[in-house]
C-alpha cells in the first residue's frame, strides 16, 4: 500500500472490504486505522480531517508523552548534582554552572524566540533572496497540516524545554574534556575528517531508531505525530511537532556520535561547535518548503527534498543527511514533486556517481566555516584578541579540502559526460 500513491499525490487504495476506497467519504477513524496499520502516507488522513472539521487525536502518543515526563522528573528528583555545589541534578544541570533559577529560566526564554527568529531568516532568504522552488505547491492543492491544533502546540511547548535541555547536555560535552580547545591542536584528522565522520556516524546510528519508530507496535506510541504533517514546510515547527522521546533520543545519539569520534580521531571544538550548529540548521531546512541543493560534503549527501519524500512515504529515506544507509538496505526513495496533474515530460535522470559524491561547493563551504569556528575558538582562548595561529594551523586542512573539492568536481563532470 505504501507504494500504491499516484504522482499526483492521490491515494490509490485496493478495494479490499476492510479498506474504504475514497478518503473524501471514509470517516477519520477508519482512515486513521488505515494510516496506523499500513503506515501508508497521512495525506487521506489530511483529506479526512479537513472535510470532517473535527479535531481527532490518537490518545496513546500523549499518554506515552506524559508516562514519560513523570518518569523524567521522578528521576531527576532522585539524582544528584553534575558536580558539588551545583544547585540543580545532573539531568537539568549538566554543565554544573547553572546554578541561579533566574539565570536558567532566562535562557531557557531566550531559546524560544532566537529558533524562531533562525526560522524566519531561514524563510526569508529561501523565499524572497534566492526564490528557491517550493515544495508544498504544485498543479493542484497540495495536502498538508494547514492550521496547528492544540495538541500540536501541546507537543511544541513540551519540546521547547527538551531541546533547552538537551542543549545543555550537549553544551556539557562541547566543554568538556573530550574536546579539544588549544588552536595549535588543530589538524586535518581532529578537522575536517572528524567533522564528515560525526555526520555520518550520527545517521548510521539514527537510521535503525528511526526505522523502528515505524513499525506498527512503535508507530502509534511515539513517532505517528510527526507525521501529522504530510509535506513540511514551516520549518522549525514542523520539525519540532513530534513526541519528546524522539527529541531525547535525536540528542543522544548527537552526543554519542561526537563522543566516539573524539575517541577515535580526537575532536576539535572547532569542529564540533561548527558541527553542532550544522546539524541544527540542517534539521529545520529539511522541514521547510525549499527545493534546494543545500547538503553536506558527505558520500550520498541527503537534499531536503529526500527528507519530504520521507514524509509522504514513510517507508523510505529514513536517514536525514545521508541516503547512505537507506540506499545500502533499499529503503531508498527519488523525489517526485506532489500536486502533479500530468507529467510534461520525464524526468532527467541523474548519474549515480553525482548522487554519489558531494558538490565541491559544499567542500569548499565546509573549509570556510571550519576556518571561521577555528578563528573564533582562538579568539575566545585569547580573551578577545585577534587570533594569531590561525592560518598556518589550518593550512594543511585548506589543501586537503581543495584536493577534495577538486576530486569531487571531476567525478561529478565525469558522470555528466560519460551519461551523455
Amino acid at each position: 500500500i505504501g507504494s500504491s500513491w499516484t504522482l499526483s499525490g492521490t491515494p490509490n487504495f485496493p478495494r479490499a472490504a476492510h479498506v474504504a476506497p475514497d478518503p473524501a467519504s471514509a470517516s477519520v477513524r477508519d482512515v486513521t486505522r488505515l494510516h496506523d496499520t499500513y503506515r501508508v502516507p497521512p495525506e487521506a488522513l489530511l483529506i479526512a480531517m479537513q472535510a470532517d472539521k473535527v479535531t481527532h487525536v490518537d490518545p496513546r502518543g500523549p499518554i506515552a508523552a506524559v508516562a514519560l515526563g513523570i518518569f523524567v522528573i521522578t528521576y531527576s528528583a532522585c539524582s544528584s548534582p553534575a558536580k558539588v555545589g551545583a544547585a540543580f541534578p545532573w539531568t537539568v544541570n549538566p554543565t554544573g554552572l547553572l546554578n541561579d533559577i533566574t539565570t536558567l529560566l532566562g535562557l531557557y526564554a531566550a531559546t524560544i524566540p532566537a529558533k524562531e527568529l533562525l526560522n524566519v531568516v531561514l524563510k526569508y532568504v529561501g523565499d524572497n533572496l534566492i526564490g528557491y522552488t517550493r515544495m508544498d505547491e504544485g498543479d493542484q492543492k497540495v495536502p498538508k497540516l494547514e492550521v496547528l491544533e492544540f495538541h500540536d502546540l501541546c507537543y511544541l511547548a513540551v519540546n521547547t524545554i527538551v531541546e533547552f535541555l538537551g542543549m545543555n547536555h550537549t553544551a556539557a560535552f562541547l566543554i568538556g574534556n573530550s574536546v579539544g580547545y588549544d588552536p595549535r591542536s588543530f589538524n586535518t584528522f581532529n578537522g575536517p575528517l572528524a567533522f564528515i565522520a560525526v555526520f555520518v556516524l550520527n545517521d548510521v546510528i539514527y537510521y535503525p531508531f528511526h526505522l523502528v519508530a515505524h513499525r506498527r507496535i512503535f508507530y502509534p506510541y511515539c513517532h505517528k505525530q510527526h507525521h501529522r504533517q504530510f509535506v513540511p514546510f514551516r520549518g522549525y515547527a514542523d520539525a519540532a511537532n513530534q513526541h519528546p522521546l524522539e527529541q531525547m533520543y535525536g540528542f543522544a545519539i548527537w552526543i554519542g556520535s561526537l563522543w566516539m569520534i573524539s575517541k577515535l580521531l580526537c575532536l576539535h571544538a572547532a569542529t564540533a561547535w561548527l558541527g553542532t550548529l550544522s546539524w541544527a540548521v540542517l534539521n529545520i531546512c529539511n522541514h521547510l518548503p525549499f527545493d534546494t541543493q543545500i547538503h553536506l560534503p558527505l558520500p550520498y549527501p541527503a537534499l531536503p527534498k529526500d527528507h519530504n519524500t520521507h514524509h509522504r512515504f514513510p517507508n523510505t529515506n529514513f536517514a536525514t543527511l545521508s541516503t547512505m544507509t537507506d540506499r545500502m538496505f533499499g529503503t531508498f526513495r527519488p523525489y517526485k514533486a506532489a500536486g502533479k496533474i500530468s507529467e510534461s515530460k520525464e524526468e532527467e535522470e541523474v548519474p549515480i556517481l553525482k548522487e554519489a559524491v558531494p558538490s565541491q561547493w559544499s567542500v569548499i563551504s565546509l573549509g570556510m566555516l571550519l576556518f571561521i569556528s577555528l578563528m573564533a575558538v582562538e579568539a575566545v582562548q585569547l580573551g578577545g584578541a585577534l587570533p594569531k595561529t590561525a592560518v598556518s594551523t589550518f593550512t594543511p586542512s585548506a589543501l586537503l579540502l581543495l584536493i577534495l573539492g577538486f576530486t569531487c568536481w571531476a567525478l561529478r563532470q565525469g558522470a555528466y559526460k560519460k551519461q551523455a
